[in-house]
C-alpha cells in the first residue's frame, strides 16, 4: 500500500505541527525557540504562539521581522501590543522591505510606546536597587514621604514595618490600595491592615480583591461580609481554585441558600 495517500501529511505539514507543539509548550527553553524562528517558512499559528511565549528570544523575532512576508507578516501586524515586548522587533519591523508604507505611522507608534516601557522598567530596576541599599530607617521615611513608584516597591519590602509604614502612608491613594490588595507577594500583615480598615471595608472592589487574593488570611476573609457579595461574585468566588478552600465553600454556601426555598431570586436581589 503507498504512503501517498491522500490522509498522509506533507513532511512541511508535519514538521508544522511538531513546531506548534513546541512552540505551545512554556517550558521549552529559548535555544530550541531560535531554532525554530529561523525556520524559512513558518505557520501563523507557529508564529502567534513563538509572540505568546516567555521566552522567546528578542534577537531571533527582530530576524523573523526583518524578513517576514505574506500571512507571517500579517500576524506581527496584528500583534504588535506582543511583538512589543522586544524593542529590537519593533525596529526590525520597520525596516522590513515588504512592510506597506501605511503600516509605518502604527508601528512607529507602537514602537515609542515601547521604548517607554524600556526606559520605565530600567528605571524601576535602578530605583529598587537604590532602595535595598538603603538601611531601614531611610526606607521607613521614604515610606511616608515618597512616590508611587517608591510605595509600590516599599510595600512588598522583607521588613514588615516598611511595608506597613508604606500601606499607612498619608499619601497612598485608593487606587494604590486596591492594587495591593491584588498583590501575592506582600506580608499577610499587610492585607490584614487594609481589611482593618473601616474605609478600604467600604470599598466593593478592595473587598472583592481580598476575597480573591490566595495571600489573605482565612480569618481575615471571613471577616470581609461575604455576604453581602452578589450573586455572580459568589458564583465567581466559589470557582475560584487559588483562594483557600473553606473561602469558596463558604460562598457556595450562601448561593446555596439564595436559590432554596425562600431565598432571594437570582441576581441577589
Amino acid at each position: 500500500m503507498s504512503g501517498n495517500g491522500e490522509g498522509a501529511p506533507s513532511p512541511a505539514a508535519a514538521a508544522g505541527a511538531d513546531f506548534l507543539a513546541i512552540a505551545q509548550n512554556q517550558k521549552t527553553p529559548a535555544e530550541v525557540l531560535e531554532q525554530i524562528l529561523e525556520h524559512p517558512a513558518l505557520a501563523p499559528e507557529v508564529v502567534i504562539a513563538l509572540l505568546r511565549h516567555p521566552h522567546t528570544p528578542g534577537a531571533a523575532m527582530a530576524q523573523l521581522a526583518a524578513r517576514a512576508s505574506g500571512r507571517v507578516l500579517d500576524v506581527l501586524l496584528a500583534s504588535l501590543d506582543r511583538l512589543g515586548r522586544w524593542v529590537e522587533a519593533l525596529e526590525a519591523l520597520l525596516g522590513n522591505s515588504s512592510l506597506p508604507s501605511a503600516k509605518q505611522p502604527t508601528i512607529r507608534q507602537a514602537l515609542e510606546a515601547a521604548r517607554k516601557r524600556e526606559a520605565d522598567g530600567a528605571r524601576r530596576k535602578s530605583l529598587l536597587l537604590q532602595l535595598k541599599e538603603m538601611p531601614v530607617g531611610q526606607r521607613l521615611a521614604l515610606a511616608k514621604k515618597g512616590n508611587k513608584d517608591v510605595r509600590m516597591i516599599l510595600v512588598r519590602d522583607s521588613n514588615e514595618m516598611v511595608a506597613l509604614e508604606t500601606v499607612s502612608s498619608a499619601r497612598i491613594t485608593d487606587g494604590e490600595i486596591l492594587a495591593i490588595a491584588m498583590m501575592r507577594d506582600v506580608a499577610e500583615q499587610v492585607l490584614r491592615y487594609i481589611a482593618n480598615n473601616r474605609k478600604y471595608r467600604q470599598n466593593k472592589q478592595v473587598v472583592l480583591a481580598l476575597l480573591n487574593n490566595p495571600r489573605t488570611p482565612v480569618g481575615v476573609s471571613l471577616s470581609l461580609s461575604i455576604n453581602s457579595l452578589s450573586d455572580r461574585e459568589l458564583t465567581d468566588l466559589s470557582k475560584n481554585k487559588n483562594v483557600p478552600g473553606v473561602i469558596s465553600r463558604v460562598a457556595k454556601q450562601i448561593l446555596d441558600r439564595r436559590k432554596g426555598p425562600g431565598g432571594p431570586a437570582a441576581g441577589g436581589h
